[in-house]
């Protein structure tokens, strides 16, 4: 009956925001990658995907229907035998992914989620596997928590574009903010050209509700032509960032970043679109990221990453189109 009842209600709630969203989404149906652990971070280039998971120490190479093709180890890590990720306690939690170029080379960046000491790590990998720098990110995660006066973090996603890097901050470590820092700092400060940032912005948002539980930013890219942010966010039934909880369900949406200002806490509930099946139900998925394939000013098509915390990864390709 509970059952029942709470399927009810999250139909309600999702459908109550479907009605009230400035976009349009059209989800397609889902690719199960049973050998690709807790999909967290995804990128795309030149007709392939690029995916970490939070529980993996590989960056994979995916094709367009999400089969791996390659992979490129990030750092050897402990692995369980039987399951083949890493052990929870040891895992660096790597949960965002973003590419940028420098010289005649592309840049994977990965940072792990800072909930705990040991995944305050990332990485920086060449996509001719020929360099690999790794970096503590604890002074710079410090330099954030300082920023938004917060004493945990939850990072989860991080998008480059605009001369800025936005890093998504999860609500269950520290509220769902965003912070910006120069781009050009971040990726010198991966390097290990630089400690100090010359200055962190922190933006607050609120998400919807569900079951009494807000969304949490799970993800995000930039896209240009629009020149928003677009975001993934998840519902779970847990109030911290270190054990899983009930997935109830998960958003995309669209931020313009002329709408991020100081001192203004940003409501995304409106504008926040559910992920919904071809009839309108509830789609029980875990958006941890998303990727933007090809965009024009009032559309994009792109692919979502999802998470079922059960040791496989879920995708689905989508289209995000504005309303007239």
């Amino acid at each position: 009956m509970l059952k029942h009842l709470l399927a009810a209600t999250l139909a309600a709630t999702f459908a109550l925001h479907a009605n009230a969203e400035s976009y349009t989404l059209e989800l397609g149906q889902a690719h199960i990658n049973r050998d690709l652990p807790s999909a967290s971070g995804l990128n795309y280039r030149n007709g392939f995907f690029y995916a970490v998971g939070d529980d993996a120490q590989w960056l994979f190479e995916l094709d367009k229907n999400f089969y791996i093709t390659d992979k490129q180890l990030i750092k050897e890590y402990p692995i369980d035998p039987v399951t083949g990720r890493i052990n929870k306690k040891v895992k660096p939690d790597f949960e965002a992914l973003a590419q940028f170029r420098q010289g005649k080379q592309t840049w994977s960046l990965t940072l792990g989620s800072g909930s705990k000491s040991n995944r305050e790590v990332g990485f920086l990998l060449s996509s001719d596997r020929i360099s690999k720098h790794e970096r503590s990110l604890t002074s710079l995660y410090t330099q954030l928590k300082t920023a938004a006066g917060i004493a945990e973090l939850n990072i989860e996603g991080v998008a480059l574009g605009n001369g800025k890097a936005y890093i998504f901050n999860r609500g269950n470590g520290g509220g769902n903010l965003i912070f910006a820092v120069k781009q050009h700092e971040l990726i010198e400060y991966m390097f290990n050209k630089l400690e100090t940032f010359s200055k962190v912005d922190t933006f607050k948002v609120t998400l919807p509700v569900v079951a009494n539980f807000e969304a949490g930013l799970s993800g995000g890219d930039f896209w240009a032509k629009n020149n928003s942010l677009v975001y993934t966010a998840s519902v779970e039934a847990t109030g911290d960032s270190y054990n899983d909880g009930q997935i109830l369900g998960s958003f995309i949406g669209v931020i313009p970043l002329e709408k991020l200002k100081d001192g203004v806490v940003l409501n995304l509930t409106p504008t926040s679109v559910p992920l919904l099946d071809q009839g309108g139900r509830v789609v029980i998925t875990k958006a941890e990221s998303l990727a933007i394939i090809s965009s024009e000013e009032d559309e994009i098509k792109g692919a979502i990453a999802s998470d079922n915390d059960d040791g496989t990864s879920e995708f689905f390709y989508f289209e995000l189109e504005k309303n007239d």
